[in-house]
């Protein structure tokens, strides 16, 4: 094993703030976004928003992991508010927010005095059905209609703040939206009435020239709103829960009940690790699932941080301060790179982010692959020991070299997790669930016999 490689894992953390750590490889291992914009994504199983804004603001959330554990914990209170007392959202009319949004982005003007302005616009749309005055005309009744759902909605909402505490964001979202609702231009706008053609004109003027900024935070508020809305039920839909973020201090990752949630009847298992055993390491034949197990992990911390629900019964865990995952490397070939040099690159990678990130979760699936096994085995076992010795942060490494595992025991801060297979004299069955322990069930050549692997090739020489 190279020693410069090892030298980089005896970390010295910089305590200073930095962004959250989320790269490239990470963020494809998990599929969190996709390759294309059709995969099966981690974003894709949550994008059922009501609007394109509320999409935009959804990327936004998903592309900002943080480790403020106070931004986080309003956030996660307010979908949890929403998925309780509003999973219909807004009682919004599609055609009048798109309108709405079109006639923002067009702020043009003919006068500056309003009711000269509705002087001259009125008698243009009598000689040529003049289109501005259309754009106008429908613009802020559209913008009328909105503002008059978002008013019930503060309303509604306030009435069940009465019986229960409101998140502190959502608070204060709707205390400033009914502040700059309780202006007096707009109760034309809240209270039912038909507009005639000076109020529209007027109610232009208000929209797209005085208080254009208002107009921003009501279509702002919605987009947020419907993002909300939708994590709201894609948790109940999947039956997700809410973590709970602890100082980093605590150092603990601890999951009830977690599953992967993109695979169909997934079985859950549970995870723990702290601040004695901060290395989790796991043996199991192929197929077991393992890989599935990993990313799940990686993917539930990932949600944790953007203050989403995540797929588990339960969820505790420190804020982290980043994830690395390697659990799909590739060659990469442009570069002269073999798929074992590219493991050791990688693993030098993660070393340097440990250096300058504090509290990181960090997930190896099997080690060394692209290498003989006397090469894999020692080099595994060197890097799970170099990792068991850093304190601040998780590991979790998975290999099917049970050899390492059994010499490992041997060490300190390190615990064993293993995937069950029951394996008599018949096919193995999987039960896809994590133990306690080291297995030592190996099925290699069990499967190479199933397939007639041997017997076909002994034909070929004849």
């Amino acid at each position: 094993m190279e020693k410069g490689l090892l030298e980089a894992l005896s970390i010295k953390q910089d305590p200073s703030s930095m962004k959250f750590e989320i790269d490239k490889q990470t963020l494809k291992d998990l599929n969190i976004f996709g390759a294309s914009p059709n995969d099966k994504s981690l974003f894709s199983l949550f994008n059922a928003t009501f609007c394109a804004g509320g999409k935009k603001k959804l990327t936004e959330f998903f592309s900002n992991p943080s480790d403020d554990i106070t931004f986080l914990t309003e956030r996660k209170e307010t979908i949890a508010f929403l998925q309780k007392h509003f999973s219909e959202g807004i009682d919004l009319d599609k055609n009048s927010l798109d309108f709405a949004e079109y006639y923002y982005r067009h702020a043009n003007f003919l006068a500056e005095v309003p009711s000269l302005y509705a002087v001259i616009m009125k008698f243009l749309n009598r000689l040529n059905n003049y289109k501005k005055f259309h754009l106008i005309d429908k613009g802020v009744l559209s913008s009328v209609k909105l503002i008059k759902s978002l008013h019930s909605f503060a309303q509604l909402l306030r009435e069940k703040c009465e019986l229960e505490e409101c998140p502190q964001l959502l608070n204060e979202r709707v205390t400033e939206l009914l502040k700059r609702l309780d202006q007096k231009e707009y109760k034309d706008a809240i209270h039912p009435k038909r507009l005639n053609v000076f109020e529209i004109i007027q109610m232009d003027y208000v929209f797209r020239k005085t208080h254009r900024a208002d107009l921003s935070f009501f279509l702002e508020f919605i987009y947020e709103l419907d993002a909300y809305i939708t994590v709201a039920n894609t948790a109940r839909q999947h039956g997700f829960s809410y973590p709970e973020i602890l100082p980093q201090a605590e150092n603990i990752l601890q999951a009830e009940g977690l599953f992967h949630p993109m695979v169909a009847g997934a079985i859950s298992s549970d995870v723990s690790i702290d601040a004695e055993k901060k290395l989790l390491f796991i043996t199991g034949p192929n197929m077991a699932g393992k890989s599935t197990f990993l990313k799940a992990l990686g993917l539930s911390a990932y949600l944790a941080h953007i203050g989403f629900p995540v797929p588990a019964k339960k969820m505790r865990i420190s804020a982290l301060s980043g994830i690395s995952t390697t659990i799909n490397l590739a060659d990469d070939l442009a570069l002269g790179y073999s798929h074992f040099y590219a493991e050791v690159k990688r693993i030098k990678d993660v070393a340097e982010m440990l250096e300058s990130h504090r509290n990181m979760l960090v997930i190896f699936d099997e080690l060394f692959r692209g290498t003989n096994v006397k090469d894999a085995y020692d080099g595994t076992l060197a890097i799970a020991s170099a990792f068991s010795a850093v304190k601040s942060s998780f590991f979790v490494v998975s290999s099917h070299i049970v050899e390492v595992a059994e010499e490992l025991e041997k060490k300190a801060g390190i615990q064993f997790g293993f995937f069950e297979v029951n394996a008599p004299a018949g096919d193995p069955t999987y039960t896809y669930r994590m133990k306690e322990g080291i297995s030592n069930i190996r099925l290699g050549m069990h499967i190479i016999n199933k397939e007639g692997l041997i017997d076909f090739i002994n034909k070929l020489s004849k």
